[in-house]
Formats: structure tokens, sequence, C-alpha cells
């Protein structure tokens, strides 16, 4: 365990002298791009043939969001990031999910979920995780780690031949290499911060990449709090752990982001803009969870960052709305009346200020903003079923 520590402390240390040098260069160039990796050996082909399979059934799938303007601005901010020659490389699927994650696979396959894009408030912070993928991509971590896993299992089977041929425990000697298999890949993690930090420095885009990590931390902290869950805050990994800790990461982050100054763009205005007609794309998957607490927090959190427009307060009551107590059907009015105030509400924001109503005992209310959604929404999903509730 203390040896592992110690990899990875020497890693950060080895890389940090290379970081304090980049606040005394006026211009900071991207490392040398040789292009995307081709496999060698059978092994590796092998490899390479199931993940082209595997992306060949992923494209046509039902979890795939498609629509053109949303990945060509997930595109752009990747190329801005990782420059014109790199993002070539790069075929970007966004994925219906409500978890914070992104992968890319060492054909060129990335996945951009959903739920990353909820939680992120600018292209920058979003620049910073593209990045740290393309970098596991560049660095060739997935093929690395397939290569090591390989030999330690591989190892490790002999190991317990080896044990039980001299009627001995290897119980110890499988723990340790197994804790090295899982040490291997939270080095690769840190690697792959460092390099999207390098990347983003050598970008238009402002570092700040600390704060998504402490506001994971908050989310986190609100659905332990409503679960009656102790807060939990690790300073160090644990010995099977695959990353760095989020205390972590904010730490190695915020010395960087000291470094490299303000200098760069944030890019909040235009990550809204580009962002603000998929909005119930990219909520579905959270708003219909039973996260309230971590959900909720994830919307007010983009509400403060970039102001209540129509389509936040409306997924705001919503969320209220199904959650359904008493208490929050009068909160999920007031947003749903909110959003109706708004230039860009959605219309089933009258939907939901009109199914509140009624069950808050205000029939004539409910019935006029049904009436209303109805007329803006005559052939709804739901059309059918809310004519038949107003007729009763």
């Amino acid at each position: 365990m203390r040896g592992l520590r110690l990899t990875i402390a020497g890693l950060l240390a080895a890389l940090y002298p290379l970081a304090a040098t980049w606040a005394a260069e006026p211009e900071f160039a991207r490392p040398p791009y040789v292009g995307a990796y081709e496999p060698q050996g059978v092994d590796e082909r092998g490899l390479w043939m199931q993940i082209d399979e595997a992306e060949r059934r992923f494209r046509d799938s039902p979890m795939v969001l498609r629509d053109q303007q949303l990945n060509q601005f997930v595109a752009n901010v990747l190329c801005r990031t990782v420059g014109q020659d790199r993002c070539s490389a790069a075929r970007i699927y966004i994925v219906r999910d409500r978890s914070f994650n992104a992968s890319m696979y060492p054909n060129g396959w990335m996945m951009v979920h959903t739920g990353l894009l909820s939680r992120v408030h600018s292209e920058a912070e979003l620049a910073t995780v593209l990045g740290h993928e393309f970098a596991h991509f560049e660095l060739r971590h997935s093929l690395n780690g397939f290569l090591r896993a390989r030999k330690t299992t591989d190892f490790l089977a002999w190991l317990s031949l080896a044990g039980a041929a001299a009627n001995a425990s290897t119980a110890n000697s499988q723990i340790i290499l197994i804790g090295s298999l899982f040490g291997f890949k939270r080095e690769q993690e840190t690697a792959a911060d460092l390099l999207s930090a390098q990347y983003i420095r050598a970008s238009p885009y402002r570092l700040r990449a600390s704060q998504v990590w402490q506001r994971l931390i908050e989310e986190n902290d609100a659905l332990r709090l409503e679960r009656g869950v102790r807060k939990v805050r690790h300073s160090t990994p644990g010995i099977m752990d695959t990353h760095p800790t989020n205390l972590q990461r904010i730490a190695y982050f915020s010395k960087l982001e000291q470094d490299a100054g303000e200098g760069g763009e944030d890019g909040i205005d235009e990550y809204r803009r580009h962002t603000a007609p998929f909005m119930a794309d990219l909520f579905e998957g959270l708003v219909k969870s039973n996260d309230f607490a971590s959900t909720d927090y994830v919307i007010r959190s983009r509400g403060d960052a970039m102001g209540w427009d129509g389509p936040l307060l409306y997924l705001r009551g919503e969320l209220f709305r199904q959650r359904a107590n008493p208490r929050d059907l009068v909160t999920a009015r007031d947003l749903f009346r909110r959003a109706t105030e708004q230039a860009d509400a959605p219309v089933e924001s009258w939907r939901g200020l009109g199914l509140c109503d009624m069950r808050l005992g205000d029939a004539a209310a409910g019935r006029a903003s049904l009436a209303r959604y109805l007329e803006v929404a005559p052939n709804g999903h739901d059309a059918a079923a809310i004519k038949m509730l107003l007729e009763n």
C-alpha cells in the first residue's frame, strides 16, 4: 500500500517540475502528435477487431442521442482543446446516460454521457474532461492497461499453481499483485489529467478543472445527507480504487490553475446557448432517477451559474412534481408558473402547472392550464390522456 502511494507521488513529482515551467512560457505548445496508433501483432489486432465490432453495434443503439448540432458542438470543443491534427481521430457519440462520464477507446471511439453535459457549466470545463479522455487515447492507456492486466492475471495463475505445489499460501502476494494493477490504473488517470491540463494551456480555454471535481463532491454530499449517510471524503485512494480521489484532483488541478493564471476563455454563454435546446435530453435520466437531492443539486448549480431560464425551471418543477409530496406540489406549481412566464418556456410547463393545480384542489385553474397545453401541443404524446382528464 505504501509502495503504491510512493509510486503515485513519484509520478506527480516527476510531472510537477514540467507544470511549474508553464507559467514562465509565453506560449505553451502541445506535445508533438505522431498520429493515431495502429495495432501491432496478433493480440493487439484482435483487441482492435473486438472494439471495432462493439462500435458498429453501439452506433445503432437507441442509447445514442442523434443530433448533428449537439455532436458538432462537442466536436468543436474537442478540436479547440487538443488541436485540429488530433481531433480528426475521434468519432464522438452522445450517450443517454445520467452518470458523469466520458470514455475513449484505442480505435478513436469516444462516448460522452448526457450526465456529463448536464453537470459542466462552460466550454472550458467540458474541455478538461474531453482532453482527459483524449489523453488516455494518445498515451495508449487502454492498450497498456490490457497488456498489464493480462500479464498480471497470467502471473496470478502461475503463482496459485506454485503455491499449491509447495503447499504454501500465496494470498499476500496475490493481494500485492492485484493492488499494483489498480495502482497502475490510478497512475494512468493522473497522467491523463496532467496531459489534459497541457492541452488546455495550449488551447484558447482557461484551465477550470478543480471546480468540476468540487461540485461532484458537493453533489455526493447532498445525496448522502438525504439518505442519512455519513459524508465520506477520502484524501487518499484505497487499494482497489482505479482513480485518484476527488480531493487529490482538486489539489493538483488547483496548483496547475494557479500556475496558468486567469488567461483564456471560459465559454459560459456559448455553452448555455448550445446546450439549451437539448435540456430535456441532458436531464431526462437525472429527473427520472430516485436520486432527488443530487439531481436538485445539479439543476440548481446550473441555474446559479448560467441563469434560470424556462427549460431549467420546468425541469426542477418536474423533479418536485414526480416526488409528489403535498409540499412538493406547492413548490412544483410555483416553478411551473415561473417557467410559463419565460419566453423560452417548454410547452410542458403548462401541463405541469395544470396537473399541480388539480392535485392541490384548484380545478378551475388546473383545467385552464391543461387547455392551454392542448392548444399549443394538440398532438402531444399525452394529448389523448389530458383530453380525457378534462372531459371528466
